[in-house]
C-alpha cells in the first residue's frame, strides 16, 4: 500500500500537495458519497462480470488502520462496509501487511530467507465496531424484505389492477424478485451475502432481465410497468438510507443506536 507510507510522510513533514495527492486516491478507492461508491465497484468488476476489489483496492483493514492513524475519518464509513462485507471468521482472520521494500529486496537475493508474512488485526474495539455494523446492515435488509417485497402492494396505477385476479402478474414477480434476494442474502447467489448495497441493485436489476427460465424457455418477469417504476424507486431509497447511516451503524458518530428501529 504505497499511498499509505508516502501519506505519512507527507503529512509528518508538512509536504501538503502530496498528502493531497493521496487523499484524493483515497477518496476514490474509498468514497463519501453513494455515486462515487458504485463507480468503484464497477471499476472493480471486469469485463466477464468477476468481481475483484483486492486488485484494486488494499483490504479495508489496513485502510481503517491509516484513517484511524492519521484521523482521516470521511473515508471511515466505506472502509468498515467494505470490511463488513466479509465473513466474521474472515473480519477475525486478519490482513497481511504489504512486503516492505527491504522483504522485496529478499525475495530477489535468494540467498536470503523471506521475512514470514505479517498479519494486521483489528484492535478489539474496531472488531466490535465492525461486526456490530455488519448486523445492523443485514438487519436493514432483513426488514427491506418484509416490509417491501413480502407483503408488497402493487402500485396505484397498476396495469393488470381489473385483472380477474388483480394484479396476480405483479405479485407473482415481487414474489420471485424476494426468493432471489434471499439466495443472494444467503450467500448462495455469488458470495456477497452481506453486500446489502450490492443486493438491492440486484433486485433493481431483476426488472429488466430476460433470461429467467420458465422451463420451456427464457422470459422476463411479468410485472407491469407502473409496479416497475415504484419497486426500482422504493429499492434506491432503501441504497440511500443504507449509504445515509453507515457512520450511526459502525458508531462513527457517536449515537447509541442500541434500541434502532427501521421506518
Amino acid at each position: 500500500m504505497a499511498v499509505a507510507g508516502v501519506l505519512r510522510l507527507s503529512s509528518k513533514y508538512f509536504v501538503e500537495h502530496l498528502r493531497e495527492r493521496c487523499l484524493n486516491r483515497l477518496d476514490i478507492d474509498w468514497p463519501s458519497t453513494l455515486a462515487g461508491w458504485d463507480r468503484r465497484e464497477q471499476a472493480a468488476t471486469d469485463s466477464l462480470g468477476r468481481y475483484m476489489p483486492r486488485e484494486s483496492c488494499p483490504h479495508p483493514i489496513l485502510v481503517i488502520q491509516l484513517a484511524l492513524d492519521l484521523g482521516i475519518n470521511s473515508i471511515l464509513p466505506a472502509a468498515f462496509y467494505d470490511l463488513a462485507r466479509y465473513g466474521p471468521s474472515k473480519i477475525m482472520s486478519g490482513a497481511p501487511l504489504p512486503p516492505s521494500a527491504f522483504d522485496e529486496y529478499l525475495l530477489k537475493d535468494k540467498s536470503q530467507s523471506p521475512s514470514p508474512v505479517r498479519i494486521v488485526y483489528l484492535p478489539r474495539g474496531q472488531l466490535l465496531r465492525t461486526l456490530r455494523g455488519r448486523e445492523r446492515v443485514q438487519r436493514y435488509m432483513a426488514h427491506f424484505i418484509a416490509s417491501s417485497l413480502q407483503s408488497r402492494a402493487p402500485a396505484p396505477d397498476c396495469a393488470h389492477s381489473l385483472d380477474t385476479d388483480p394484479s396476480r402478474p405483479c405479485h407473482e414477480s415481487f414474489y420471485f424478485i424476494m426468493l432471489n434476494v434471499l439466495r443472494s442474502v444467503g450467500g448462495i447467489a455469488c458470495g456477497r451475502d452481506a453486500d446489502t448495497l450490492y443486493t438491492l441493485t440486484q433486485a433493481m436489476a431483476m426488472l429488466s432481465r430476460t433470461d429467467f427460465s420458465d422451463g420451456q424457455r427464457q422470459c422476463g418477469l411479468r410485472i407491469c410497468q407502473p409496479c416497475k417504476v415504484d419497486f426500482a424507486a422504493c429499492a434506491m431509497k432503501a441504497r440511500e438510507e443504507v449509504w445515509a447511516a453507515l457512520p450511526k451503524w459502525f458508531g462513527l458518530t457517536g449515537e447509541d443506536d442500541t434500541d434502532e428501529t427501521f421506518p
